[in-house]
């Protein structure tokens, strides 16, 4: 039985957002153009809060975090979804950001990940606002997804909409034609090595902090992890010593675990804990760990009906779907057990690095399969 009914009204939204992928790329140039590092989105959140305003959303209002949110109210008696894409890009304050342009090709660091998903999700939101007997819809462009962001504004968007959204889609720029139905929870960790220092010739043989720190990487890149779950690990940064010929007072490192299972995450961390603990005693030095994140993680159940939906609509525009295991603001609400998926919008290239272009002959599917899905939602047609 088919899920999505492709009623005349649905049609001519479908249509019209394909006649309006250079809209969509517009706003994804010009979104991705103001800089916005992770716990520094203000600017683009501005930016996007007047572009909601401009294309009649509304007047957005900002959360605590800087969550820049848009509730547009529908029936009571229909459910009511979340759209939501993350403000925030990996770059730093300073890296160049205009964006270039050759054929269906865009170049620029976060012009996929994840400037084209925010453009989407504006315009998303007026075909939306224009479906007949909906549910009410809330659109939400979110800080602090990448990194040691935390997932803080996907978490406060929780906060304060858990108990109403009855479903939540994410949207990510760089993915086309994948869908993420698993959230894989993380925990990263900076570890500290202190020691009394010296001079290399005069007080040879004292603990060296350094020495400590490479004994402690060795023994972590022995620790064997499960592929099923999968569960993986990396040492990211390493920092130290101040000169060649003084023994290191201190040296840290930051780790970066993460899992398909919590259970497997924790046993991981307790490996590391005791890897940490042991090397420290062995070596003289003192030991300090410090968590600087922990995302949570959770999955659909197999067979529920959102999984059957979103196969669907990939169905109806063309696009062969691969589901994946991924770190997504889509966590969040899976950690709660929510109906939650997170959707790729076009296809990108380079992401995270100051060579990332974005393909975006693509878009149209990708949009159009975001809304088959959303609309669906709001009319209620799952739980009916």
């Amino acid at each position: 039985m088919a899920l999505i009914d492709l009623t005349p009204d649905v049609v001519r939204l479908l249509r019209g957002l394909y006649a309006g992928a250079d809209a969509i790329v517009a706003d994804a140039i010009a979104i991705c153009e103001v800089p916005a590092p992770t716990f520094a989105e203000s600017r683009r959140a501005a930016h996007v809060a007047r572009r909601m305003q401009e294309v009649g959303l509304g007047t957005p209002a900002t959360d605590a975090e800087g969550d820049v949110i848009c509730e547009l109210p529908g029936r009571d008696d229909r459910p009511t979804v979340m759209l939501t894409a993350h403000l925030d890009t990996v770059f730093a304050e300073g890296v160049p950001v205009t964006v270039r342009r050759e054929g269906t090709r865009l170049f620029a660091p976060g012009i996929g990940d994840n400037s084209v998903a925010v453009a989407a999700m504006l315009h998303l939101g007026v075909a939306l606002r224009d479906l007949p007997d909906r549910g009410a819809l809330i659109l939400a462009g979110n800080v602090g997804e990448e990194g040691l962001g935390n997932l803080r504004g996907m978490k406060a968007l929780w906060a304060r909409y858990g108990e109403r959204v009855d479903a939540w889609i994410v949207l990510e720029g760089a993915t086309f034609n994948r869908a993420v139905h698993t959230g894989v929870c993380s925990r990263r960790l900076e570890v500290t090595y202190r020691a009394g220092g010296g001079h290399s010739w005069l007080n040879f043989g004292e603990p060296s902090a350094v020495h400590a720190l490479g004994r402690l990487i060795d023994q972590i890149a022995q620790v064997r992890v499960p592929a099923e779950p999968k569960t993986t690990y990396n040492v990211g940064i390493v920092r130290g010593g101040t000169t060649v010929n003084t023994i290191a007072a201190d040296a840290s490192l930051v780790l970066d675990m993460r899992s398909e299972d919590p259970g497997e995450l924790a046993r991981l961390g307790d490996t590391i804990d005791r890897l940490v603990a042991a090397i420290a005693a062995a070596s003289g030095v003192g030991a300090r760990t410090e968590v600087l994140g922990e995302r949570p993680g959770g999955r659909l159940p197999p067979g529920h009906p959102l999984i059957a939906l979103v196969e669907e609509a990939a169905s109806q525009v063309g696009a062969p779907l691969r589901w994946e295991s991924a770190s997504t603001d889509a966590n969040v609400p899976l950690s709660h057990g929510a109906a939650a998926v997170c959707l790729g919008i076009a296809k990108g290239d380079g992401v995270h690095t100051l060579g990332e272009s974005l393909d975006i002959s693509l878009l149209p599917q990708g949009v159009q399969q975001a809304f088959l899905v959303a609309a669906t939602l709001l009319r209620g047609d799952l739980r009916r």
